[in-house]
């Protein structure tokens, strides 16, 4: 019989075996609403993912332009204030954040690329998804990148078309996409 208790920043008591209780770290990451406390790490983690994790399928002006596209702390302020906005961290790191806005846009997903490909992701669009579902959204609607494209569909949306957006005279090529919740 296992009994799990939370403790601060990802650690959980069990009982094991021996009916002795030991304190473990967990394994799931703690997600919740982002703060402005968080936005230092938040932009941070944006431009390090932008510029590492996006390089097999954008060029280096590419992945500058849509880094510093989101350069300003006061966009980054207004989406706390007007979205669903979550983070998650991983012994007092962030490592990922994600948010929607109220008619069902989702706006952010990022996963630090040393924690890609560990269910981040998909934990923190269960969350968005669960919000959406909860204010009766009907669809979700996202511009996903070529990079976040495979898993955009493995959540269940289709392309609606592929599009090129400008930033600072650079071209990227991104996909809107969407999913039918009602």
């Amino acid at each position: 019989m296992m009994l799990h208790f939370r403790a601060p920043a990802f650690f959980c008591v069990e009982k094991d075996k021996r009916n002795i209780f030991v304190l473990r770290t967990s394994r799931k990451p703690m997600i919740q609403r982002a703060t402005t406390d968080n936005l230092d790490e938040i932009r941070a983690l944006f431009r390090e993912t932008v510029l590492t994790a996006t390089a097999q399928a954008y060029d280096e002006h590419q992945r500058l332009a849509w880094a510093s596209g989101w350069a300003g702390q006061a966009r980054w302020e207004q989406r706390l204030r007007e979205q669903y906005f979550l983070v998650t961290k991983q012994k007092g790191q962030l490592v990922g954040f994600a948010s929607i806005r109220p008619d069902g846009y989702l706006d952010v997903l990022y996963v630090h690329r040393d924690f890609q490909r560990q269910g981040i992701a998909r934990k923190l669009y269960e969350e968005l998804e669960a919000e959406a579902r909860r204010s009766g959204v009907a669809w979700l609607e996202t511009d996903a990148s070529i990079t976040a494209r495979p898993f955009f569909e493995k959540m269940g949306f289709a392309v609606l078309a592929e599009q090129q957006k400008a930033i600072s005279a650079v071209v990227l090529t991104n996909y809107r996409m969407r999913k039918t919740l009602l």
